[in-house]
């Protein structure tokens, strides 16, 4: 006899289906469509020619394609470390506050930037770091160091560090906001003051605390920052489009500006395709060998 559904059974996935019938729409079948014009000489328009792999071959050796993802990596090995360092630090020190008023107002105060757009803090961040008239250089000049004056954004020295620098306000990238702060002091409110008291009773130093029981208890937290900082500085395009697009030179070109460069400026949608579809296999070989050795590590632990 065959069981009944009832209306309730069924309802939960009702209002599912406007999600996932915009996630095909906006998401999946535009990312058939690249992976399918891949294969194509396409320029968006009228021509439309099928060329098998042609433009892959033409991508791996593409010296200047190959240099960004050099770029990417650098950005991405930057983030991870900032990520689980800087948030997680200042998360310790601000549950260190024993005043529950204090605690409050200062974490307004850091999360405070997420609600202003990022590339608001960009286009101010271009403005500091101007060569000729930026906050940065008038400063040093006016306090006698002329010669720590540089063309930060100008130069192929200072070009990609600058661009790293943004992400100073929110104690990591601009993409992430302030989520790590939140997602690690949120995580340190959470255990159990048992814990924290037990051993204090035990002695324990504060470093002999954080790695035995915060960094344990934070591994989640720090796994998800890991891979989020990972497809975040793969991906990197705003930052690095509005304050150098790419250059001096090439000195901060990274994979999804010269995707841009190429799809829009020369109207190569096909090889921007192909260009694509190597980032999406490149992000998600990374993402499952960062989530498989994390869970290995955790493991181990």
């Amino acid at each position: 006899m065959k069981k009944k559904v009832s209306l309730r059974t069924v309802k939960p996935y009702l209002f599912l289906i406007p999600i996932f019938s915009l996630l095909i729409i906006f998401k999946y079948i535009p990312f058939g469509m690249a992976i399918e014009k891949s294969f194509f000489n396409w320029n968006g328009a009228n021509m439309n020619e099928f060329i098998g792999f042609q433009n892959f071959v033409e991508a791996i050796q593409d010296k200047i394609f190959l240099e960004s993802i050099k770029k990417a990596f650098v950005v991405m090995v930057v983030q991870v470390v900032i990520v689980i360092t800087v948030p997680l630090i200042t998360a310790e020190l601000l549950y260190a506050v024993r005043s529950s008023r204090a605690q409050y107002v200062i974490r307004t105060a850091f999360t405070f930037p997420m609600v202003v757009p990022s590339v608001v803090i960009i286009l101010l961040w271009k403005w500091i770091l101007n060569g000729d008239t930026g906050v940065l250089n008038t400063f040093l000049k006016e306090v006698g160091l002329n010669a720590w004056a540089q063309p930060w954004l100008g130069s192929a020295k200072t070009a990609l560090g600058s661009v790293l620098a943004v992400g100073f306000p929110w104690l990591g990238m601009v993409s992430l906001g302030g989520m790590p702060f939140l997602l690690y002091f949120g995580a340190l409110q959470s255990i159990p003051k048992d814990l924290f008291e037990a051993a204090d009773l035990d002695g324990v130093t504060l470093f002999q605390r954080i790695r035995c029981i915060d960094l344990p208890m934070l591994a989640s937290q720090m796994k998800l920052m890991i891979t989020l900082a990972i497809i975040n500085s793969l991906q990197i395009f705003d930052a690095v489009f509005i304050l150098t697009k790419g250059g001096p030179g090439t000195s901060t070109m990274v994979p999804a500006v010269y995707m841009y460069e190429q799809g829009f400026s020369y109207r190569r949608m096909g090889y921007c395709s192909a260009l694509g579809t190597i980032l999406f296999l490149l992000i998600m070989l990374l993402t499952v060998f960062n989530n498989k050795f994390l869970k290995n590590t955790e493991t181990m632990d």
